[in-house]
């Protein structure tokens, strides 16, 4: 595991200390402490910075400066977009739950074993980019979820057991509001056109606002699908001579 995080990470932060100036935190996944500056706690003028933080709440920030000789790490919150602070968090939430997971795996095992936790995690995170996804896979297809991880043969009984015990595979939904419009004669046949897009939920909001939704194994996979979709309706309305806004909502 890395000491210290890179230039522009995303990190997960606990608010220990706050003062008028700024905030200290600990950042969980380093075991360090972290500093936000006021002046990147909000986009808007702060004039009471625990209007916005609360010491013990967990947040997500992004590193802007690194000063290793003096153990320096500055933060910002306002740099975070809503959809990096849903897809950390529940980034951090899974891998905590892997560890909790992996370790009930290792009880079952009653011989010695060739490969640690730590190892079997990061196993299952280069072979299928999220171990936790892994464990999903372990459940629905037993070995056959998990042979490219390439464990011995007591990890993998060990993680299908636990699996199967402990996991049912959830789909992530993202959703935002599409507004479309064309001037032309023929608009609704052009909206109607736009709109016929595969892997999405498009619902009528009333002219010219959709509601539009996605569904994933992941909130990555889901936001990739989505841009890859509001992508193919803004170039079939602008070559229509039309436009498209999109809007994140939470949902």
């Amino acid at each position: 595991m890395k000491e210290m995080p890179d230039y522009d990470e995303l990190v997960i932060a606990t608010i220990k200390k706050i003062f008028p100036y700024g905030a200290f935190c600990h950042l969980e996944e380093y075991n360090k402490e972290g500093f936000i500056h006021v002046s990147e706690v909000a986009s808007r003028w702060i004039k009471n910075i625990h209007n916005f933080i609360k010491e013990g709440q967990r947040v997500v920030g992004r590193v802007y400066r690194i000063v290793p000789e003096k153990n320096l790490i500055d933060i910002s919150l306002k740099r975070v977009s809503d959809a990096d602070q849903v897809r950390t968090l529940e980034g951090f939430k899974r891998n905590k739950r892997v560890t909790k997971l992996l370790e009930v795996a290792k009880s079952k095992i009653k011989k010695q074993t060739k490969f640690s936790i730590e190892e079997v995690k990061s196993k299952l995170e280069q072979a299928y980019g999220d171990s936790y996804l892994a464990f999903e896979q372990a459940s629905a297809e037993g070995a056959d979820g998990i042979k490219k991880a390439e464990l011995t043969e007591e990890w993998v009984t060990a993680i299908i057991e636990v699996a199967k015990d402990n996991i049912k595979k959830q789909k992530r939904i993202i959703a935002g509001i599409l507004t479309v419009q064309s001037h032309e004669s023929n608009g609704i046949e052009i909206v109607k056109s736009a709109l016929n897009v595969k892997n999405a939920k498009i619902t009528y909001l009333g002219a010219p606002n959709y509601m539009i939704s996605v569904e994933g194994e992941d909130y990555k996979k889901c936001e990739k699908k989505m841009k890859a979709i509001i992508d193919e309706v803004t170039e079939t309305m602008e070559k229509s001579g039309g436009t498209c806004k999109f809007e994140r909502k939470e949902k």
